[in-house]
């Protein structure tokens, strides 16, 4: 097997789905499914509308938190991530709009979209990694300090 960190990064760049979650002013929360990529370390960035509630309550709180998990069936095979950290919209990048596109096989017809949308990005503050194959429950975690991000 892999190393855990290499194998989490593997695992970001193999899914395509995240499920976003902000918490919200009443106090209640909020999770949104979102295709994402990863970016530079363990960053991950997303198209969104800035009138979403997700995209409201990050503008509030600047933090998220999302899960990015392998579909499967068989509980020994379950692997994924439980990432937190802040959250926040960035200037668009051409080179995270051009993997975005590549990977999701977005054609010049949804470039109206694309423009409409704005890019958000989540950067790990906190990363937990589950690997059933290693064992039932098994996980290993990684704090990032603001400052540095690997």
């Amino acid at each position: 097997m892999k190393q855990p960190l290499e194998e989490a990064a593997q695992l970001l760049d193999a899914q395509w789905t995240m499920v976003l979650a902000a918490g919200t002013e009443d106090g209640g929360a909020h999770a949104a499914p979102l295709y994402f990529v990863r970016g530079e370390g363990f960053s991950l960035y997303w198209l969104s509308s800035p009138g979403s509630l997700h995209s409201r309550e990050i503008a509030r709180t600047g933090v998220a938190a999302a899960a990015i998990f392998r579909p499967s069936k068989d509980w020994n095979e379950l692997r994924g991530l439980q990432i937190r950290g802040a959250a926040s919209e960035v200037r668009k990048s051409r080179a995270v709009i051009e993997k975005y596109k590549a990977k999701f096989r977005l054609g010049h017809e949804l470039d109206a979209v694309i423009r409409r949308s704005r890019l958000y990005r989540l950067e790990p503050r906190w990363m937990r990694l589950i690997d059933n194959r290693r064992g039932f429950g098994w996980n290993m975690e990684w704090e990032f300090p603001a400052s540095e991000q690997k």
